[in-house]
């Protein structure tokens, strides 16, 4: 079986690349548990080193969605991983959120715009995160890994979404999007140091989650409904899927 070959690591032992992490072993709210070896997030992979791609190839991975734009996808394009059968691009724009994240580094309004980004990401990308869960629902998508840039915002919040359809407790869900701050904290050591007054465009917290929470909530009807409805998750398929007993 999978599990008896797939090492259960959070956070893979990469060398060329951050916040590579499996989404397996979180408990449910139906007693099941996210099955290791078949969910992962990650930040680009475009300086994955040839450890690097032994340590993804060894896990099989079938299946890379990448969440960049085309302007991202010229400057860094991924590495081409032998097992990957499936390429899926699912872009959604980072013009507007880097403009809103750069705002968000000036000022005491600083936290409240990164705020405002969550909300636009949630508006503004269901045809996209509808998408996502369509390909993920393919039996044959797994082992599959997503990405962005740096894997704390639109990959951030795909895996809350995806943690959440699985019946993962809000306090978890909050806890894996929050390990982005200690997996990115290396990376962005250069940029802060050079730009301190925009190191809020490299981190996570809980208040920007929150914000995306909120308008699920509010304006979208809750979560289930927000999956399954605007998003058209079939959350049982999900289920059988990515989750087994523990």
């Amino acid at each position: 079986m999978l599990e008896q070959t797939i090492k259960k690591e959070r956070i893979l032992p990469m060398e060329g690349v951050y916040n590579v992490r499996d989404l397996g072993g979180y408990r449910t709210n139906q007693g099941t548990i996210v099955s290791w070896g078949k969910a992962y997030r990650a930040g680009d992979l475009n300086t994955l080193t040839k450890q690097d791609f032994a340590v993804l190839e060894e896990r099989n991975i079938n299946t890379v969605i990448d969440f960049r734009d085309q302007e991202e996808k010229d400057a860094a394009p991924d590495g081409k991983i032998r097992t990957v059968k499936h390429w899926e691009e699912i872009p959604i724009e980072a013009g507007n959120m880097m403009e809103l994240s750069r705002a968000a580094a000036h000022g005491p309004q600083g936290a409240a715009l990164m705020a405002e980004l969550y909300r636009v990401l949630v508006r503004g990308t269901i045809s996209e995160y509808t998408r996502f869960f369509s390909v993920i629902s393919d039996p044959a998508c797994p082992p599959f890994l997503f990405h962005c840039s740096a894997g704390k915002d639109r990959t951030g919040y795909a895996a809350a979404l995806f943690l959440a359809a699985l019946g993962v407790d809000r306090k978890t869900i909050f806890e894996d999007y929050l390990l982005s701050a200690e997996c990115v904290w290396e990376k962005y050591r250069p940029f802060r140091a050079k730009t301190p007054e925009l190191a809020p465009m490299f981190t996570v917290a809980a208040e920007y989650l929150e914000a995306a929470f909120d308008v699920i909530e509010t304006e979208y009807g809750g979560m289930e409904n927000f999956l399954s409805r605007h998003l058209g998750a079939d959350l049982k398929l999900l289920a059988s899927l990515y989750t087994e007993s523990p």
